[in-house]
């Protein structure tokens, strides 16, 4: 046996031992024990020279084993880790720093116009912002929460104040646009009054608030529209609101009259008789001077205990001139496009993650098309192509590739809701007839649940009717082009970013 590598350890000095069987570690046995194998000189490692800050900490109770401690690389999957970790939040944090410069820095651009006087009796400027339901999203909110995130703060920098018109449904923004310029319509031709006209003859109202005022100041404030599916229905509102007859009608009452009702047909109400109509005019003449018939006062429209009684307006047919649409559409407020695009869906998560760590984009995107709004820089609305201004109307078209592929599948997902339904609707309304005929005692479960009637159930047929309707409108708005009418030639304007020059004049 021979010795031929001696490596030292912590704990003592270890022979590697080639002998006729093979490699094996013999470990030495403390003195005064023999050496297992005479002749063998132990070799081992001479302790280290400990420094001054050792022996200056030896007594201040610190663990010895912590002194004695020496530092080393953490390992593999350790560094991976912090390598990972360290990066993400390197990234987050250098982003939202970003951010904030970028939000600073354009509120320092539109300060000082906050800090302009304004007289009592003035308003100050105001621009409507509108938004609607992103295309497969269940939060109708959505585009409202990106305008007071990114587009908010330089408005309350400049002091200009806003109205909020979202729309909850597909649909629902068209149909509020329309019928507010219908109103308008209405108070121009002298069909109805206005709000401030019947505030002030409750109470006198400060300030100027003539219809020319009024229109003074739409046209200094703005439209604000956040993403391409809010300006489709702006646009669509518009062409109906200045295209369509301008009376009231109830659509509710008038869809209501439009659907069939085979599905409420009662079978036992053919074998109701009706009572015979013989001796009607000599029971008629009875009944007149019978203690159930009203007075005669009452009749003549007036109450002995309450005096006149009030009778509803008659309303008085509008002439068919008045309700002839304008040739062309009067000016409009010009318009402010702010883009904004939604991910939705699991296939969209790393598009996510990317908005997550480059917030800077957004943050810039938004304060750019607030300072072009603040700023009152514009244009005339263009819809098509040419060398010097874009198409307006293909405004953020890129943002139509991420909807969801589901969103053209909304007429199929209607259809076969409405088909399951009506397949309920017909064992309900069995129900609602035999409990109201008394052919049945109603169940254990539908005394504790009592069943719609058949009242209730032509109600809730007729809400989910006009919601069906609605999303199969709203939805070939929004999944055809932004329309344009010629009637918009000239009356619409749209803000751009202001050049240096315009900026000096600021």
């Amino acid at each position: 046996m021979s010795v031929f590598d001696v490596f030292h350890t912590g704990d003592g000095a270890f022979w590697l031992c080639k002998d006729f069987v093979g490699t094996k570690w013999f470990k030495p046995r403390p003195w005064p024990f023999p050496h297992p194998f005479p002749g063998i000189i132990q070799m081992t490692t001479p302790p280290s020279e400990k420094g001054g800050l050792h022996a200056a900490l030896k007594y201040t109770g610190i663990p010895p084993s912590w002194l004695e401690k020496r530092p080393k690389l953490p390992s593999r999957n350790w560094l991976i880790f912090m390598s990972v970790v360290g990066s993400l939040t390197a990234l987050y944090v250098d982003d939202r720093r970003k951010c904030k410069q970028i939000r600073n820095e354009y509120i320092e651009k539109v300060q000082h116009l906050a800090e302009v006087p304004v007289f009592h009796k003035d308003w100050t400027r105001k621009v409507t912002v509108y938004s609607c339901r992103y295309p497969e999203d269940h939060d109708h909110e959505r585009s409202m929460k990106y305008f007071k995130k990114y587009v908010k703060p330089i408005f309350v920098a400049a002091a200009v104040d806003y109205d909020i018109i979202n729309g909850n449904q597909y649909g629902a923004l068209a149909s509020k646009v329309a019928d507010d310029i219908k109103k308008k319509r209405r108070e121009i031709a002298g069909l109805e009054k206005s709000r401030d006209q019947l505030l002030h003859e409750l109470q006198p109202q400060t300030g100027d608030r003539s219809p020319t005022a009024r229109r003074r100041r739409e046209l200094g404030g703005g439209a604000v529209i956040i993403g391409r599916h809010s300006l489709k229905e702006y646009m669509e509102g518009l062409r109906r609101g200045w295209s369509e007859s301008m009376l009231k009608r109830d659509a509710e009452e008038e869809f209501a009259n439009t659907l069939p009702d085979d599905v409420f047909d009662d079978p036992l109400a053919s074998t109701v008789t009706e009572a015979p109509m013989e001796g009607l005019d000599s029971t008629s003449s009875s009944s007149s001077s019978s203690p159930l018939s009203p007075p005669v006062d009452v009749v003549r429209n007036r109450s002995p205990l309450f005096g006149q009684i009030r009778q509803p307006p008659v309303r008085r047919p509008t002439p068919a001139s008045l309700d002839v649409p304008p040739a062309m559409m009067p000016l409009q407020a010009p318009i402010g496009l702010v883009p904004f695009t939604n991910h939705i869906g699991f296939k969209q998560v790393p598009y996510m993650i990317y908005d997550f760590f480059t917030e800077r984009y957004r943050v810039l995107s938004g304060c750019q098309a607030a300072y072009a709004i603040v700023m009152e820089n514009k244009r005339p609305m263009t819809h098509i192509d040419s060398m010097v201004t874009p198409n307006d109307l293909d405004f953020d078209r890129q943002s139509e590739r991420y909807i969801k592929s589901s969103w053209n599948k909304l007429p199929k997902r209607t259809e076969t809701a409405k088909t399951d339904y009506y397949k309920e609707l017909k064992d309900k309304i069995k129900v609602a007839r035999e409990l109201a005929y008394g052919e049945r005692e109603p169940t254990r479960a539908e005394r504790s649940n009592p069943p719609m009637t058949e009242v209730e159930l032509r109600g809730q047929r007729l809400k989910k009717e006009l919601k069906w309707k609605d999303d199969l409108e709203g939805w070939e708005v929004l999944s055809g082009e932004v329309v344009w009418d010629d009637k918009f030639e000239g009356a619409l304007e749209v803000f751009v970013a202001p050049t240096h020059s315009s900026q000096e004049e600021h």
